[in-house]
């Protein structure tokens, strides 16, 4: 009876043993989540420093004018930077073809920010005339003129504009292989430009 009953318990193994490893293995298909692309569109800027210079000059003027009552001429040499980027909300990953291939659209590079570096800034360089000062209000007028026209600079610096984009790009392309090597998946970037 015994040695039945091992039969049966073989012969029984035996079967599940061979029909479970002869069935076919499906893929199993994973959808690429991108999710995280515009922490990538966000960290690709580029930092551009300036040596600016805010500057300030009124010439003397009514009746005392040859005493220089007036006359106010200010200089204040400093270090701004900018920030060049893409607008990431403005990005677009489309699905991945059969082939492999990834369609983005992306925006041109943009100003992103600016500011001062505030370690850079020393006295300002003041000529002034007889009974004449340079009011904080007018350092501040120089100044904000000044990061204006560093900020209207950087937005006609073409170089700097494309090379932004491109190091966008490489980013993104990088994060999208990468995505893809952790499905098992090849990726190839189309890049298409905003419409």
């Amino acid at each position: 009876m015994m040695k039945k009953i091992y039969k049966i318990i073989f012969a029984v193994t035996m079967v599940i043993c061979c029909t479970g490893c002869s069935g076919k293995q499906t893929k199993k298909i994973v959808s690429p989540d991108f999710s995280s692309i515009s922490s990538v569109c966000q960290l690709a800027t580029l930092k551009c420093y300036y040596h600016n210079v805010a500057k300030a000059e009124t010439e003397a003027s009514g009746f005392f004018k040859w005493l220089g009552v007036g006359y106010k001429k200010m200089w204040l040499e400093y270090d701004g930077t900018v920030d060049l980027g893409i607008d990431a909300s403005k990005v677009k990953v489309g699905e991945p073809d059969t082939d492999g291939k990834i369609r983005i659209m992306i925006p041109d590079a943009q100003v992103m920010s600016s500011d001062v570096v505030i370690e850079s800034m020393g006295q300002p360089l003041i000529d002034t005339g007889f009974m004449t000062k340079v009011t904080k209000e007018e350092e501040t007028e120089a100044l904000a003129k000044a990061q204006s026209d560093m900020v209207e600079s950087a937005k006609n610096d073409e170089a700097m504009l494309k090379q932004a984009k491109e190091r966008a790009q490489n980013l993104i392309e990088g994060y999208i292989k990468n995505v893809g090597e952790l499905i098992g998946e090849e990726y190839t970037v189309i890049w298409e430009n905003e419409k």
